[in-house]
């Protein structure tokens, strides 16, 4: 129970959601706290086809503000803890690959804290989800 306990304050961690380690993200390194995740993988979809589904993953998640850019394949978002008001910013960045593949970016980071008690692992991981679904 303690470990449960401890494991859910401890945050994102950076080995529970592995990144492709072939592909260069376009992100500023994460800080050192627990409170930020980078993501990045390849997706059998044509860049635009990958942004589309991904804006509507993002939009299906309620975020107080987005930025959808079509024209350089962006989106920045804000979304907003419920409880305390705090805000996490969610940028996602595709980049055509090879094949008729795309590179799909994400990061997803607090403004504020040292933990973010795992939102954002969740977050990327429901992101994630639903472009698999939908794609």
């Amino acid at each position: 129970m303690a470990l449960l306990f401890l494991s859910v304050f401890m945050g994102s961690q950076p080995g529970d959601l592995p990144s492709d380690t072939t592909l260069t993200h376009p992100f500023e390194p994460c800080p050192a706290t627990p409170n930020c995740l980078i993501y990045s993988t390849m997706f059998e979809a044509a860049p635009e086809n990958l942004y589309m589904t991904a804006l509507n993953a993002v939009n299906n998640l309620s975020p107080y503000s987005v930025e959808p850019n079509s024209q350089s394949l962006q989106i920045k978002s804000v979304f907003r803890i419920a409880f305390f008001g705090y805000k996490d910013d969610v940028s996602v960045v595709i980049k055509p690959g090879k094949s008729g593949r795309s590179e799909f970016h994400i990061k997803s980071t607090s403004r504020v804290g040292h933990s973010d008690l795992g939102v954002n692992r969740r977050r990327v991981k429901r992101i994630l989800k639903q472009i698999n679904q939908n794609l």
